[in-house]
């Protein structure tokens, strides 16, 4: 009713500024539609991003791959005709929540066009029943009896008739629920993952509630959490969730489900945490074991479900939490609990809220990943699925027909507002809207200010210089859970050289547990404990080159799909063949000397407490958690308790110099993957440890060389000027030439003719300047240069690099420009 009151009084606002005559008369333009339904729907405005060089580039609403991220096309404005207008906010509101439409170039909303009946009818009955759901929005509106078929007219809409044909809204209200999952320890803002803007911070989310709250009013806002909310930054680690819960509470978060990273500290800190939260933290099928309950702690020490009532309904809210998830956090961790099935505690719960407390709207905050379409599915009662785990972001999943299962992203950066539409005593449908927390939203004080204090604290503890290293090594989910990759390698390089005075063999570690990039130049301490957030300790043990191998197997078992579980190594390299099956990829292990791993020889092989417990599936290194079946091949050497990864990472780079930095060969290959599309070498001169492997495979299998012979690429022999041209040609795609050769040495029906044409025409050669092209004659490093010079319409460089050169001096004066950038 509010929210109502105040669309209706910015519509008399509207209609006091125009004469009597011209009321009825006045066509309600786009825009004021936009306007109308954001305030009466109570919709969060949505503040877009400007990005120079994405003027028109159509938005895009999310992603579907857990390894992506929201980048600058997720976050500007999808009505490029409206970035200028005060209404911009409500207008792209609106089309967020798919209640209005762009045109049909996706780009123009047309905010000054009349809207018809039809057209404003139609976006007020999408907002009563839900956009997502495939019905017929318009029908089912006039089958209610809430609008006249004769009514709907393709006439433009007045200010007038809205506040006829609408009169129905006044008795309408609306629950906002608001939603996040998996932020991870991400509280505070950061760069986003293409660089271009700043995303995050739990105090923009404040801001958004507060705007909310004010149209509807506080007992119409319910805030839940999709779990995994705790740890994994240095921020929250070092504070040790404190930062997580105190902000979430500031928020005024009413529940949160355990997710798996939830247990990735101790039990007895989440319990402290628990305790400490000013909002219910659910997991209705966590329990201790038998005899394994803390003093004072019930057998299931988390709640089970809420209830809150609002609109007249009664929302319950209810939490699970993956029964797998001893499998993916550190065992001693979860030493003493165990899980109900998920999906069968779900299910009883369901029945509880509807049958025992009568409740009108059901909402799951299911961690449940995989499974979490599986649970909306077994149980037609639920509303609304937070899904937890899942990791992507986006419009939700509709599941049998009229079922939420909402994609909140990740990591801090989006907030949900699924806004539930309530018409005389009943849920009519749902609105959904992503809000991608940008910098383009101002962050609340007072929040900002406690995770601010927090931060400060931590920062100041962490900015000590332990080293200092030579490049920059990137991170992504890609990179540690899907290849060979710098980051890792400087990981497994780090543990293999703490255990040194063993003289270890091998060094095994699980990519998930990598989860930053690290900078060139000064390493801090913050720096080893972004890398490396976990309290894993190390451990060494003796294992035979059989249960290595099946190590390894189950490190690549998951593959395409990215996994925590990938096997990174140090002292061996290995292939995967991923078009066989999982259990049997691995070949070619071997030693940095070439010598193969043998299985019937014992190898001492650094890991983790992770590992060692079993973790991601790795049983057959399992000599710690008792609870599962142990591992007989394998013997612990010495097991380093609560001196975690990142320390020895820390103690490898304290062994470096500001002269003498730590330096990763960005170009070693510790681990080759074989797919359908895996080229492989037909030259027998091309070996794999020669410098140019790498290259001229790639070249091989684009098709731009094709080798001297079948089984010979003749790398030491010299290469001619139509031989280039002829790459470069193929290289460009093999583009129609359209002129004819101008060279006497250039004839029709020669094999590079085309190439040398197109070179031409391109304006990449220009011939010797006597009228020939002289194909035949070897090329000069100069005359590479200057024809890649001219293919990449490379800018001048200005700084003279060639000088550094004892042989500039014979660079041609026609090559200069060319060497010099090239050498850039």
């Amino acid at each position: 009713m509010k929210r109502v009151l105040s669309a209706l009084l910015v519509l008399m606002l509207v209609l006091a500024l125009l004469p009597a005559s011209a009321l009825a008369e006045t066509p309600y333009t786009r825009a004021d539609a936009a306007v109308y339904l954001a305030e009466t729907f109570g919709l969060a405005d949505i503040h877009a991003s400007r990005i120079e060089g994405y003027e028109t580039t159509p938005k895009e609403m999310g992603y579907s791959a857990s390894s992506d991220a929201i980048t600058a096309a997720n976050v500007i404005a999808a009505a490029k005709d409206c970035v200028d207008l005060p209404t911009a906010p409500k207008i792209e509101a609106v089309i967020n929540a798919q209640l209005l439409s762009l045109a049909d170039d996706h780009l123009s909303f047309r905010p000054d066009a009349p809207i018809t009946v039809r057209e404003m009818a139609t976006a007020v009955a999408k907002a009563l029943y839900g956009a997502d759901l495939k019905i017929d929005h318009l029908q089912k509106a006039i089958d209610a009896g809430l609008l006249k078929a004769s009514d709907l007219t393709d006439e433009p809409i007045t200010a007038t008739q809205v506040e006829t044909l609408f009169a129905f809204l006044q008795d309408m209200q609306v629950v906002s629920v608001f939603a996040t999952a998996d932020i991870h320890g991400n509280y505070i803002p950061y760069t986003s993952s293409d660089g271009k803007f700043e995303i995050g911070s739990v105090a923009r989310i404040k801001t958004v509630m507060n705007e909310v709250e004010a149209r509807l009013g506080e007992d119409h806002v319910i805030y839940v959490d999709g779990g995994d909310s705790p740890y994994n930054t240095t921020l929250a680690n070092v504070s040790m969730g404190n930062v997580s819960v105190d902000a979430l509470s500031a928020l005024g978060l009413d529940a949160t489900v355990l997710g798996n990273h939830d247990f990735d500290y101790s039990l007895e800190n989440l319990l402290r945490l628990r305790d400490r939260a000013q909002y219910a933290m659910l997991s209705a099928n966590t329990k201790f074991k038998e005899g394994k309950a803390y003093a004072g702690e019930k057998e299931y020490p988390f709640g089970d479900y809420i209830t809150k009532e609002a609109a007249g309904l009664k929302f319950g809210i209810f939490g699970v939490t993956d029964d797998q998830s001893a499998a993916t956090t550190l065992y001693s961790n979860t030493y003493d609990i165990e899980w109900d099935d998920d999906l069968t505690t779900a299910k009883t719960l369901v029945s509880r809220l509807k049958n025992e407390e009568s409740c009108d709207v059901v909402i799951a905050l299911s961690h449940v990943h995989s499974k979490n379409t599986q649970l909306i599915t077994d149980n037609p009662a639920v509303d609304i699925s937070i899904g937890g785990g899942n990791d992507i972001a986006g419009r939700p999943t509709i599941i049998n027909g009229t079922q939420y299962l909402i994609n909140p992203s990740k990591h801090g950066e989006a907030l949900n507002q699924i806004n539930v539409v309530v018409l005389n005593g009943k849920m009519t449908g749902v609105i959904y809207s992503q809000i991608f927390l940008t910098d383009a939203y101002a962050e609340d004080p007072t929040v900002k200010a406690l995770v601010d204090s927090y931060n400060d604290e931590v920062a100041a503890s962490l900015e000590k210089v332990v080293g200092y290293s030579a490049q920059n090594l990137e991170w992504s989910t890609q990179l540690v859970r899907g290849q060979n990759s710098p980051i890792a390698n400087l990981v497994t390089d780090a543990l293999l050289d703490f255990f040194a005075i063993y003289e270890p063999d091998i060094c095994l570690v699980n990519g998930g547990g990598i989860r930053a990039s690290m900078p060139e130049g000064p390493v801090t301490l913050k720096s080893c404990n972004s890398v490396l957030p976990f309290d894993n300790d190390m451990m060494l043990v003796e294992a035979s080159g059989a249960t290595i191998l099946a190590a390894l197997e189950n490190g690549v078992s998951a593959l395409p799909s990215l996994h925590g579980k990938f096997a990174q190594p140090a002292g061996i390299t290995y292939t995967a063949d991923l078009t066989k099956e999982p259990g049997s990829r691995i070949s070619d292990v071997k030693f940095y000397d070439g010598t193969p791993l043998d299985p019937d020889v014992r190898y001492k092989v650094v890991i983790n407490s992770y590992l060692g417990g079993g973790g991601d599936g790795y049983t057959m290194l399992n000599v710690l958690d008792e609870t599962k079946e142990l591992a007989s091949d394998v013997k612990i050497i010495t097991h380093v308790n609560k001196t975690y990864m990142r320390q020895a990472l820390q103690a490898y780079f304290e062994k470096s110099t500001e002269e003498k930095p730590i330096r990763v060969d960005m170009n070693e290959t510790r681990i080759r993957l074989i797919t359908e599309e895996t080229f492989v070498n037909p030259f027998t001169d091309v070996a794999e440890t020669d410098w140019f492997y790498d290259v001229v495979l790639q070249l091989a299998k684009d098709g731009i060389v094709n080798g001297m012979t079948e089984t010979t690429f003749e790398p030491q022999g010299t290469l001619t000027r139509a031989e280039f041209a002829t790459m470069l040609y193929r290289i460009a795609g093999t583009p129609a030439a359209e002129a004819e050769s101008t060279y006497s040495d250039v004839k029709t029906g020669d094999w590079y003719y085309d190439a040398v044409v197109w070179a031409t025409e391109a304006g990449v050669v220009n011939g010797m300047g006597d009228g020939t092209f002289a194909p035949n004659d070897n090329i000069t490093r100069q005359e590479m240069a200057t024809m890649l010079y001219r293919l990449a319409k490379a800018e001048k460089v200005e700084e003279d690099k060639l000088a550094s050169f004892p042989d500039a001096a014979s660079v041609a004066d026609w090559a200069k420009d060319a060497m010099n950038w090239a050498v850039s």
